[in-house]
């Protein structure tokens, strides 16, 4: 076998100091880097888990705040019943501004949408400021029942920049066709 005594001692420390290297080596390129590659690997699936995490929680707000939607759609349709369309933008228009203000209120074709009766409305005003068309506007949006402005025209008038001209149409959705 091989004799170490028989070495001098110079080749004994080259030997030594060559082992002592070769066991480095082995020591960083078959532990140390192995485990900072799957070090940095678990950090970089960890990083990717936690995007996701936060994505599902985006995704569970958002949820959160169509199921609240729907909920107020069912509440506001769930009035509907028995709701007159016709009385109700009377009533608003003399309630923001006078009964000549309304030049006519014309009924469009009732259509059925997703299973819900749509009665739609066509509308005109006239001599609207601008204060009364957005008080109109909101309480139009604000109703107890599911209303939607699905058209909306409006005109300065020639004679009064100051006053608009308007027409929309107004649909309300009632119970199921």
């Amino acid at each position: 076998m091989f004799d170490l005594s028989q070495l001098s001692r110079r080749d004994r420390t080259a030997l030594i100091v060559g082992g002592i290297a070769v066991l480095i080596t082995v020591v960083v390129f078959g532990l140390i880097l192995p485990y900072q590659g799957a070090m940095s690997r678990l950090d970089a699936r960890i990083a990717a888990r936690q995007k996701q995490v936060r994505e599902v929680d985006a995704l569970q707000q958002e949820y959160r705040v169509l199921q609240r939607q729907l909920a107020e759609a069912q509440t506001r349709l769930a009035k509907s019943k028995g709701f007159s369309l016709f009385s109700f933008i009377e009533s608003q228009t003399t309630q923001v501004a006078t009964k000549e203000n309304l030049i006519y209120m014309r009924p469009q074709q009732t259509a059925t949408r997703e299973g819900r009766q749509e009665e739609s409305v066509e509308i005109k005003l006239e001599k609207l400021s601008l204060d009364q068309l957005v008080r109109f506007l909101f309480s139009v949006e604000s109703a107890d029942a599911y209303l939607q402005v699905k058209n909306l025209r409006v005109r300065t008038r020639f004679d009064d920049p100051a006053l608009l001209d308007t027409t929309m149409t107004i649909s309300s959705f009632g119970g199921s066709a």
